[in-house]
């Protein structure tokens, strides 16, 4: 049967015809179009580190997607759902976390990702990598937690390596030039040749999720590179969240909805800016001492036909970085 999604990617909506949603070829390829990416190498990681990666989808559809299922081909990958219905402009993630504690050696996993609304569809997403039996690190990750912009913040991890006792470690390169690392070779132990690694996260570090490695280069003749996974969310003073409002059929009208904003310091709505005249904004409402609000809104499905993605402005008593902005996505149809 031949069905229609229509896509709103920047702005432009483009027609897509599945002309036999019986073919998995033809079905795929809307599925396919979600993703950001659909393979990732996890290189050389130590035992027993906890090493996952996210891979990112977001609905670009007018319909409501929904992930029916996740499957592995192999246990070295344990795959799970962030998010398993998605609205249109909605984003979530499908994360695969190589088990680095059961397996070692090199491994490679098919996740098979399931969906059945609007349309049945499957997604292959690859991973690979090689588990070190020989590198240990405790903890298993650099992991920050949340950490107030403008904060520094540091952790260490200790690096053993069981074998001969001329290893060393040549190097720490990463890509995230807002950490700093400190390497420091301990007396060997057992056997072991150990470093204690310091890991600082500097103050000037923007607000937002990181998921980012750090990779020993080692005088290893034949797999010199280690990675180690480092996790954390620098926090901005004031924080939003976007709001999805999913399909609406015109003339429909959505209330009992609000937008939040807070901040761990006490603080004003000063002024409340949105360029959609469908929406609107009401009055702001103290919560929590004052240290969030609540805004609630309406929205009234009307012209223009198609899916939309407004951006909501919020200007506030804060000094610095007191302005927030967030996003209200639906789709509207006739």
């Amino acid at each position: 049967m031949d069905s229609r999604l229509v896509l709103a990617l920047r702005g432009t909506l483009c027609l897509i015809v599945f002309s036999s949603l019986t073919s998995l070829g033809t079905s795929q390829d809307w599925v396919r179009s979600m993703f950001d990416e659909t393979s990732h190498d996890f290189g050389n990681v130590p035992r027993g580190a906890k090493t996952e990666f996210r891979f990112s989808l977001t609905n670009k559809y007018e319909e409501d997607v929904h992930i029916a299922s996740v499957r592995s081909s192999c246990g070295c990958t344990l795959p799970r759902i962030e998010k398993d219905l998605l609205k249109t402009y909605e984003t979530g993630a499908i994360v695969c976390e190589f088990n680095t504690r059961s397996f070692i050696g090199g491994k490679s996993a098919v996740v098979t990702v399931v969906f059945d609304r609007p349309y049945y569809g499957e997604m292959q997403l690859l991973v690979k990598g090689n588990i070190r039996s020989d590198i240990v690190t405790e903890p298993g990750q650099i992991q920050f937690g949340e950490v107030d912009r403008g904060t520094e913040k540091s952790t260490s991890v200790l690096v053993s390596y069981a074998g001969t006792n001329n290893w060393m470690i040549k190097d720490v390169r990463s890509t995230n030039q807002n950490l700093a690392v400190r390497l420091d070779r301990l007396a060997d132990r057992n056997g072991r040749v150990e470093y204690e690694m310091a890991v600082r996260l500097k103050d000037e570090a923007p607000a937002g999720e990181f998921n980012d490695e750090i990779v020993l280069v080692t005088n290893d003749g034949q797999y010199n590179l280690v990675t180690i996974p480092v996790r954390g969310k620098v926090l901005p003073p004031l924080m939003t969240s976007p709001v999805p409002l999913g399909t609406l059929r015109v003339g429909q009208s959505v209330s009992n909805k609000f937008l939040i904003v807070r901040s761990k310091s006490p603080f004003e709505i000063k002024k409340v800016e949105c360029d959609d005249q469908r929406l609107n904004l009401q009055d702001p409402i103290a919560i929590a001492g004052g240290t969030a609000y609540r805004i609630p809104f309406t929205f009234e499905a009307k012209q223009p036909i198609g899916a939309f993605q407004e951006s909501v402005v919020v200007y506030t008593s804060l000094e610095e970085d007191g302005v927030a902005t967030t996003m209200i996505s639906g789709n509207v149809v006739e």
